[in-house]
C-alpha cells in the first residue's frame, strides 16, 4: 500500500469516527492513535492485509460491511418481527465495535527479514512481520482496554469487540470462556454482527500479500 492510500485510508477513518461517533474521549482516542503505528501497521502477519497499512483499511472494511449487514438485512427483520431479537441498534455502537476492534493490534508488529532459496539455490531475503507484543493482554480484552483508557464503552459494545474473534478465540469445550461467550451472544445481536463483518471482510474482501 502506497503513503498516499494509507493517508487516505487515515483520513476516511478519522472521518467515520466522528461522523458516527457523538462519545466523550473520541478525540482523546484519535490523539492517541496518531501516536502509535495504527495507520501503518499491517492487518495480519501472513493472512488478510498483511501489509503496511492493513491494520486501518480491515477497520473500515469491517465497520462498512456490518453497516450493510444491520441496515439492509437485519434492521428490516427487526422491525418486521422476523428476527429473533427485538433491539436495534445504534449506529454509534457499531461504529466503536467496528472501528475499534482491532486495536489490540497497536504496537503489535514489527518489519523483519526472512530467507529462502531461489530457483538456483541461493539464498534471498524478503520483507516478513514478526509479532512483538508490548502489552501481552489478550486480544479483544486488550482493544476494550485500549478503547476504555479514553472513552466509556457500553456494556453491548464491550462483549462485540471481546468476542469478535468468535470461535477462533475459544478455550477448551465445557470451558467457563465458552459458556461467557455464548451468553454474549444471547445478551445483544451487536456481538454476532461484528463477528460476521470481520469474518466477510477477512476473508472476502482483503488480499493476502504472498512475500515468498
Amino acid at each position: 500500500m502506497t503513503a498516499t492510500e494509507m493517508e487516505k485510508n487515515k483520513q476516511r477513518f478519522v472521518a467515520l469516527c466522528r461522523e458516527h461517533i457523538g462519545r466523550e474521549g473520541l478525540e482523546q482516542l484519535l490523539a492517541y492513535l496518531a501516536t502509535t503505528d495504527f495507520y501503518t501497521a499491517p492487518s495480519s502477519t501472513a493472512f488478510h492485509l498483511n501489509e503496511d497499512g492493513g491494520l486501518c483499511l480491515h477497520s473500515i472494511n469491517v465497520f462498512e460491511t456490518a453497516s450493510h449487514l444491520y441496515q439492509t438485512w437485519l434492521l428490516p427483520r427487526i422491525k418486521a418481527g422476523e428476527a429473533a431479537t427485538t433491539e436495534e441498534l445504534s449506529m454509534e455502537s457499531v461504529a466503536v465495535a467496528t472501528l475499534f476492534h482491532d486495536l489490540c493490534k497497536t504496537k503489535l508488529y514489527r518489519k523483519t527479514e526472512r530467507w529462502k532459496k531461489d530457483e538456483g539455490g541461493r539464498w534471498t531475503s524478503y520483507p516478513a512481520y514478526e509479532t512483538a507484543d508490548e502489552f501481552p493482554f489478550g486480544h479483544g480484552e486488550k482493544s476494550c482496554v485500549i478503547v476504555g483508557w479514553f472513552m466509556r464503552l457500553r456494556q453491548e459494545e464491550l462483549l462485540a469487540i471481546r468476542w469478535h474473534m468468535g470461535m477462533f478465540d475459544m478455550g477448551e469445550p465445557g470451558s467457563s470462556m465458552r459458556y461467557a461467550y455464548r451468553a454474549a451472544m444471547d445478551r445483544s445481536p451487536l456481538v454476532a454482527l461484528v463477528q460476521a463483518a470481520d469474518l466477510l471482510a477477512a476473508n472476502c474482501l482483503e488480499r493476502t500479500t504472498k512475500y515468498r
